[in-house]
């Protein structure tokens, strides 16, 4: 398995707070069985800010750390960035926000209260660079909770959506477990990924069997292995053709 939404750096963001907390996270994943995962620290103007290459030394320790503990699982590394104009402003550098930096897929995250208008041109600016967004837990952003259809206009666009594990589990409310479980059921969202932060974090793995029970075994190992996979691999992510989402009426509303 393949989770490619992580906060497994040390000290960079609001994830993991020391290497031994790290190392914890790492090894419930592994024993999970996850065999890759991605450290996508933040990257949000005026909060998270650890530049790219403190990133890659901190997961070069990491890596080092994890095989000496006989931790077996391979780290990349990549950035969960915030929807924020200043983005465009590191145009050298980009390609090091993307997955592996090899410049095919970026993971975005939105304001939850609201997606702004500004969200379609920012999608739009950063596929002129030839980089696919994968929008982050779209199933807590407040929008997509009042109309989950909202997100077949950025499917239809060219991008990827992500869901987290403990969204499934109803983690972050009924709201949000809901909303989750109807994107999974109507093909609105493409990867489930764990946005582990401690090492108290359900990580990827310990999901299979509720993934299962709503899109059944094989659509389970496409969301947390095949196009995850593809992801940190660079290749294409072969998606289904999303289905409208048509809510039920209450026997009220015809009185």
């Amino acid at each position: 398995m393949v989770d490619i939404h992580t906060h497994i750096l040390p000290k960079v963001d609001d994830g993991s707070d020391s290497l031994e907390e790290s190392l914890a996270m790492l090894r419930r994943s592994a024993v999970s069985g996850v065999d890759v995962i991605v450290a996508t620290p933040h990257w949000l103007p005026g909060s998270f800010m650890v530049s790219n290459k403190q990133r890659d030394v901190l997961a070069d320790e990491l890596r080092a750390m994890a095989m000496q503990a006989g931790i077996s699982i391979q780290i990349v590394t990549g950035r969960e960035c915030y929807f924020a104009p200043e983005i465009f402003s590191f145009d050298e550098d980009f390609h090091r926000f993307t997955f592996a930096n090899m410049g095919k897929y970026l993971l975005i995250e939105s304001p939850m209260q609201q997606i702004p208008p500004y969200v379609e041109q920012m999608v739009f600016d950063i596929q002129v660079r030839g980089i696919t967004p994968i929008i982050a837990h779209v199933e807590r952003y407040a929008d997509v909770i009042r109309d989950p259809n909202i997100i077949s206009k950025f499917i239809e666009k060219g991008c990827l959506i992500q869901i987290n594990t403990g969204s499934i589990r109803g983690r972050y409310g009924s709201e949000v477990q809901h909303t989750a479980h109807i994107l999974l059921r109507h093909r609105l969202a493409h990867i489930v990924a764990s946005d582990m932060h401690t090492s108290h974090s359900a990580p990827l793995g310990e999901v299979f069997i509720e993934l299962s029970r709503i899109v059944g075994e094989a659509e389970t190992m496409k969301l947390i292995d095949a196009r995850p996979r593809a992801v940190v691999e660079g290749r294409p992510v072969p998606r289904p053709e999303p289905l409208e989402y048509r809510p039920k009426k209450s026997w009220w509303k015809f009185w």
